[in-house]
């Protein structure tokens, strides 16, 4: 009698998505996103988990935005600082100790502004990674939680922004930048991954508008704000790298033509969705 084996499994379906940080790097998650629209994957029913500007752009998607609608959105962000009133939001006297790890500046005003302008919602197919004195995780999930403090802890590099406190068992708990954790932290996930990573910069930049753009493309070449925990597991999760080396994280003075050639590279390292979807292990539309 012939014994008739089972059937193989299906592959795996990726659809837990994580955005890495990266500052103005982000502009390459727009290009992952428009890939990702153009082969018409389930962007709409996946997970999105997000870390300093990455937790902005997966609240965005996570809340309906599309890539082109994105793209003028990112550049207006980054053009903001251009308007005094927006430093003049963001100062802050603190303590000592805020002042000490992050100057005079905050970030939950501007990212106030940013969710009631674009009507940003916490929803269940959104979570944001911020890390603690510790440099433990610290995960915003669920629909019941403050959206703008969550992205502003997320964002809050120390020594460019101050970080955001807020009491646990009745004890004062500090919340900065989630990469001082994890740039792209996969372990919050059950299944794989599609995970949408930058290179940092490696060589000098070719525009600035500010000594404090050079400032903080040279630390992110030679010493890093947030440390270099960037390591993804590419057998398990598909991994999609972009990046410009010329261009930092923190070097808000490049031109509009810089952040759409970024949109593009990210776009073109997208690639690799369409054989996974090939493949059967990403799901798309119907």
């Amino acid at each position: 009698m012939k014994t008739v084996g089972k059937p193989a499994s299906a592959p795996p379906l990726f659809n837990n998505w994580i955005w890495g940080a990266g500052g103005s790097h982000g502009a390459g998650h727009l290009g992952v996103l428009k890939r990702a629209e153009t082969c018409k994957v389930t962007l709409q029913q996946d997970n999105h988990l997000g870390v300093s500007v990455g937790a902005l752009i997966a609240a965005f998607i996570s809340n309906g935005y599309t890539s082109e609608q994105l793209v003028p959105i990112f550049i207006e962000i980054l053009r903001s600082r251009r308007n005094p009133m927006n430093w003049m939001k963001a100062f802050r006297l603190a303590d000592p100790v805020t002042i000490l790890l992050g100057g005079f500046f905050h970030l939950q005003p501007y990212m106030k502004e940013i969710v009631e302008k674009y009507n940003l919602k916490p929803n269940k197919r959104l979570r944001i990674l911020a890390c603690d004195q510790r440099h433990e995780p610290v995960l915003f999930q669920g629909e019941d939680y403050d959206l703008a403090f969550a992205l502003a802890a997320s964002g809050s590099v120390p020594g460019a922004f101050q970080p955001e406190w807020e009491l646990r068992f009745g004890l004062p708990r500090m919340l900065v930048d989630g990469a001082l954790y994890h740039y792209n932290p996969t372990e919050f996930n059950e299944g794989p991954c599609i995970v949408s990573k930058f290179r940092p910069a490696t060589e000098l930049p070719k525009e600035w508008e500010t000594f404090a753009d050079l400032y903080f493309h040279l630390r992110e070449v030679f010493f890093p704000l947030a440390g270099n925990s960037r390591y993804v597991d590419t057998t398990k999760h598909i991994v999609i790298e972009s990046g410009l080396p010329h261009v930092a994280g923190l070097n808000l003075g490049i031109k509009d033509e810089t952040i759409h050639a970024m949109v593009q590279n990210g776009f073109d390292s997208a690639a690799v969705l369409e054989k996974a979807i090939a493949d059967g292990r990403v799901a798309v539309e119907k």
